[in-house]
């Protein structure tokens, strides 16, 4: 377990080369001391889509078993970056998206990094065989996603308020895409927060 967070750390580490004062409220980086509920329904009502998704929170232990889903260490990492965008046709992922793949600007990341969010379904990010992962597996690990997977389409989008800012940046791309190209009614959007994880890295 211990493995996988330090994995996840040192990744968002090489993103965000300097930890000075200036970097981190250029990027939003926040500390954390745990799930905020206020700060977390305050982030949620700020959404400019309000009446088009799902969110809930993930514990620590939830989280734990995304990153093992997957089956090397390449993949591992992928499943533990603090922010995960990804998007499923019925069971299958067909696009996967993380912070460590997308450059930065002056204030935030470019989600649409080699226009990969100019389609739908996006670009993915990663070769997909690398990632053995169905919606079924999130299913069993998030019971409630079953409640709304009647599309044909589901995005699960991992955030954390530790990246308020970018987490907003990619919520916001997802939102963009399916409403650009008509999408809306054909997909499922669900949020999954994950600050209880990320406050608890050693």
């Amino acid at each position: 377990m211990k493995y996988c967070k330090l994995i996840a750390l040192i990744s968002f580490s090489i993103i965000f080369i300097s930890c000075s004062s200036l970097l981190s409220k250029m990027y939003g980086i926040k500390q954390l001391d745990g799930f905020n509920k206020e700060r977390y329904n305050d982030f949620i009502s700020k959404l400019k889509a309000t009446d088009k998704f799902y969110s809930l929170v993930s514990d620590t232990n939830q989280y734990n078993r995304v990153i093992n889903l997957g089956r090397t260490a390449k993949a591992k990492n992928d499943l533990g970056q603090p922010i995960q965008i990804l998007y499923f046709e019925n069971n299958e992922v067909k696009s996967f998206h993380a912070n460590c793949y997308v450059t930065g600007g002056l204030t935030n990341l470019n989600w649409n990094t080699e226009d990969r969010f100019s389609s739908f379904l996006p670009k993915s990010a990663v070769n997909l065989d690398s990632l053995t992962i169905t919606l079924d597996d999130y299913i069993k690990i998030y019971p409630n996603i079953l409640n709304h997977k009647n599309k044909k389409y589901t995005v699960l989008v991992f955030w954390t308020l530790m990246l308020e800012k970018i987490s907003n940046s990619a919520i916001e791309t997802v939102f963009a895409n399916t409403k650009k190209f008509g999408k809306e009614n054909e997909t499922s959007i669900i949020l999954i927060n994950s600050d209880e994880y990320f406050s608890n890295i050693e």
